[in-house]
Order: C-alpha cells, then structure tokens, then sequence
C-alpha cells in the first residue's frame, strides 16, 4: 500500500474503536502498453517536478503494512479461505483500497458496505493522476473524499468530499497536500459512526453532502505526451509570471474601514477606507471593540525585517482617521488574529499561537494596551485563527487546524464546545472537520448577528492563501451537527488595486477589513526610465 494509507491504517486501529477482522488481497490488473507509457512518463514529471520544488512525492511510496497486522487473518480474493471467512465473519465496513472495481460479496457482507477513497473527481480510484488534471487546466481545488457502495445499489453513494489548494507552482506539492489530508477521512468517519449512531449519521452524511454538486466523472485521466507538453507550459508560464511580478509588482496586506452596511456587502470594496502601514511592515486581522463610546481596531502587525507578527491596536476618531499604532502584545513566536471577547465584565484576547502548539488566552489588566497571560486553553495542537461564539448556554470554538505538516493549515474546520470560554476541556465536535473546504474553511472573523440570524466569516485559500471572503450564514449548530450557507463571497482579482482578503471584522457603526494593496515596483525598465526623465528635464548648462 501508498505511504498516506498505512498512515491512515495506522491511526485507525490506534482509535480503539475498530477491529481489523480479515485483510483481502487481489490480483493487480496488467496495464497495457499505453498505461505502462504513461506511468514512465508520469515517474519522470513526478521526479523533475521533485527537483525544481524541493518537493519529492512521499505520499505514494509503497509501504508494507504486515507490521500492523498482528493475527489478523488474510486471505486471497476469490479462494476457499475468503469465502470461509466471509461466513464466519460478521462485517460493519470494508475499506477498498485497490483501484478496481468492488467485489460484489464484500459490498453483500458488510452491514454498512464498501467504503473507498476517491480521487480528484467523483468515482476516480487511482490516486496516481492525482493533481494532474487541475494542474493544467488551472483549477483551484483538487477534490478527494469517500464513497459508499451498498447491496442492491448499481452507484456509489458520496460520505464526505473535501478540496484541497492546487499549488500554482508544483504539481508534487498539492499532491502531497492532498493525499496526506486524506489519511483522516476514513478514521474520522468511523469515530463519528461510532459516536453518533447510525441514524444521527447517516442523518449529517445527507446534510454534509447534499448542498454539494458533485460534477459526474469525466474520463480517467491520463499523461501522454500531449499532457505532459501543456505541464511543462505552465511550468514556463508560472515562472514567467513570477519573474513579472518580483520585477514590476509589490504586495502589501493592508487595512480598509467603511459603514457597516447590509450582511450580504460587507466584504464589497467599493466603500473601504485604506489605511496604508510604512513601507517596511503589513498590517492585517483586524477586530473592531467597542469601549466606553470608542472604537479600537486591534491586529496584526507585521515587520518585514523581523519577520514574526506581533499584535498593536489603535482608536477610530470621529472623522474616520485612527491614532498611531501601539504595540501591545510580543512573543517570541508569531502573533496574529487578536480574537477579543468580554466574558464576566472581563476583556480576554485568544491570539493565534500556531506556532507555539498553543491556543492561548490572555486578560486585560489595562484596556486596550495591557494584555498578561491567563492560561493555554489547548496545548500541543497546531490551531489556527481560534473563533469564540456563545450560541445556547454553550461556548463554541471554531479553528483551522492540521494534523500533519504536509497539509495547508487553511483547509479543515474544526469545531470544539464547553460550558466556559476559560475551560481547558474543550470537547471535539463528532462531524469534525465541519467544514473541509479550501474554499470555505478557515475563520476570517468574528461570527456575528445580523436580524436573528448568525453569520460565519471565512476565508478563501483555494488557489493561493489569503484570496478571498466569505460569509456563510449557520443553518444548524448542536453537538451533533453543523451545518452552513454560502451566502456571498469576494474576489478581489484586481479590483481596487486589491489582490485578496482574509479577515472582516463587522461592528456598528464601524467595520474593517484587511485587504492585499498592490502597487508598482521600481524594477529594472522603471528604474531606467526615471532616470531618462531626470536626465531630459535638467537644465541644459554651457560654461565659458
């Protein structure tokens, strides 16, 4: 097997909440003349691509898995021994990790069917093409999840589908992402079968997938010379846009202010503010607080030089324009997302520590300026843009958050509940990731009320990080399920000398955003030509 799926076998029996009872194994399918072709072809883009990027492809390295085996009985598909099994047996779920098509009597026996992995598109059941296909046609998210055939049904049926961001430079890096990401799917699925019971989950399962439109497959896909030509053209073309970009183009995050308006604007550029930072830093992640009839805007500030962010805040004044930035917050490690919330006449801030494995909080001895350590709500996780909601007597805590440092941590939503925002048990959401898009995913905000309904900021890293916003509308939240609307979204593709956003915070009368402001550099041709027009508008001087 790959290297992602011992992985994934691995975690799965280290759950305790599932048996291994048998292992099948089936004979490989001989490849034809063209497939052995396109294998070569694709070992040699998968080694080249390796070498430009620094990124070999480990995800697919075969791997033996007899070492986690024990007496597990094992058996040849179609023998004496298999069909003896299958009778003796009583089976919940058979998890087809072959590329083939599933065996009838396995799909018979197992009370909740077959489950497999798909790849890129719905029913792909290779992983080797995987990136491929969104690579060359330049599509943002590669697609993966798993589906469920059962007896009596001639189509697969979908559990859980997630996206991962297409790398703009490296087939091999959204690859890795991606099959990496996967190692979660099948033993998080189960713990929520486990947990929740089949009915609470089957229930999730159409809730999770039923706003999702699934494209129907298209051919598998394949290399060939033809294929291999336009990957090696975008190699080509991203380097040049690259070269374009370092020469003529800087970018700098930076923060915008405007009304509050109507929920579905909030993120529109058309009324922002700019609020431009020294050349030498960015500012970004901003939460607007409301104290004592003033306005505070706290951030992310980030200088180039010293290369962490720390955390700073100003005050709004009345004719829009803010006081100087005081820093406010400095660690040793990167700071940024000041999440700032009351709780018992108290202000708290839970700023991201990622980099630390913390999720950290911190009270206010002196608003807005004095912040001193209260205590770690988490400890040795990898959490990002930690949110709070208090929503029905409970406190919600909404993070994106990766298990393995080869996945982006923009792209699965985590969702944890206690009865105090100050608790250090915080209890894990079953459906989790509630949310696994890296289009939809991470937090961009605070989740705030508008006409009894309650919205979620995110942001959108498809593609490339800090892209756009969203605002999704909670449909349903309990500790059995989470459901959410997509209700707007922005891409500031240009707009506005605008190129991304990632953090809105909405608050009346105020609300502010941060955006990425793109301007021009003096590269090599502009550099000349200020020097032509210096040279040309000197006055013409004759001595004697």
């Amino acid at each position: 097997m790959a290297a992602w799926q011992y992985q994934m076998l691995e975690r799965l029996l280290a759950s305790g909440g599932v048996r291994l009872v048998m292992v099948v194994f089936r004979q490989p399918v001989a490849l034809t003349l063209l497939q052995r072709i396109n294998a070569a072809l694709l070992n040699t883009l998968h080694y080249i691509d390796g070498k430009l990027f620094k990124c070999p492809v480990t995800a697919q390295q075969p791997t033996s898995f007899l070492n986690l085996l024990g007496d597990v009985s094992v058996c040849d598909a179609g023998g004496k021994r298999y069909h003896a099994l299958l009778e003796e047996q009583a089976l919940d779920v058979v998890i087809d990790l072959s590329a083939q098509a599933p065996l009838p009597e396995l799909i018979a026996a197992a009370k909740y069917g077959v489950w497999r992995h798909f790849f890129g598109q719905a029913f792909e059941r290779s992983d080797r093409y995987t990136g491929i296909r969104e690579y060359v046609n330049q599509q943002a998210e590669i697609l993966s999840g798993i589906e469920r055939w059962t007896a009596g049904n001639t189509a697969s049926a979908y559990i859980f589908a997630a996206t991962t961001s297409t790398d703009g430079a490296s087939i091999n890096r959204g690859v890795e992402r991606t099959l990496w990401k996967m190692v979660d799917f099948l033993p998080q699925r189960l713990q929520e079968l486990l947990n929740l019971g089949e009915k609470t989950f089957f229930e999730n399962v159409t809730a999770r997938m039923q706003p999702l439109a699934l494209a129907p497959p298209t051919k598998s896909a394949s290399l060939g010379v033809v294929t291999t030509l336009q990957v090696l053209w975008r190699y080509l073309c991203n380097f040049l846009n690259k070269l374009f970009i370092s020469l003529f183009r800087a970018e700098q995050w930076i923060l915008l202010s405007k009304a509050t308006g109507q929920v579905t604007e909030a993120g529109a550029l058309e009324q922002f503010r700019k609020w431009l930072p020294p050349r030498d830093r960015f500012w970004a992640d901003p939460f607007v607080v409301e104290h004592a009839g003033e306005q505070y805007v706290f951030f992310e500030e980030l200088i180039y030089a010293r290369g962490i962010g720390h955390l700073a805040c100003v005050r709004l004044n009345a004719d829009g324009s803010h006081t100087e930035p005081v820093t406010i917050l400095e660690k040793p490690y990167h700071l940024s997302y000041p999440f700032v919330f009351q709780h018992q006449g108290n202000y708290y801030m839970i700023p991201e520590t990622a980099g630390n494995h913390t999720v950290e909080v911190y009270r206010c001895e002196a608003f807005p300026h004095r912040w001193v350590f209260e205590k770690n709500l988490m400890t040795g996780v990898e959490a990002y843009d930690a949110t709070l909601m208090e929503y029905e007597g409970r406190w919600w805590l909404f993070a994106s958050m990766r298990h393995d440092q080869r996945c982006s941590p923009s792209e699965a939503l985590y969702l944890f509940h206690a009865d105090d925002p100050l608790s250090t048990q915080w209890q894990a959401h079953p459906q989790n990731p509630v949310v696994a898009s890296a289009a939809r995913a991470r937090p961009a905000g605070r989740i705030f009320n508008s006409a009894g309904e309650w919205y979620r900021p995110s942001q959108n890293c498809a593609g490339t990080y800090g892209r756009g916003l969203n605002i999704n509308r909670i449909q349903q939240l309990d500790v059995n399920t989470y459901r959410e609307q997509l209700v707007s979204a922005y891409l500031p593709d240009g707009q506005h000398d605008m190129n991304g956003m990632h953090t809105l915070g909405v608050s009346s009368p105020v609300s502010v955003a941060d955006a990425v402001h793109v301007h021009r550099r003096l590269g090599i041709v502009d550099r000349w030509v200020v020097k032509l027009n210096r040279f040309f508008s000197q006055p013409l001087v004759i001595s004697s």
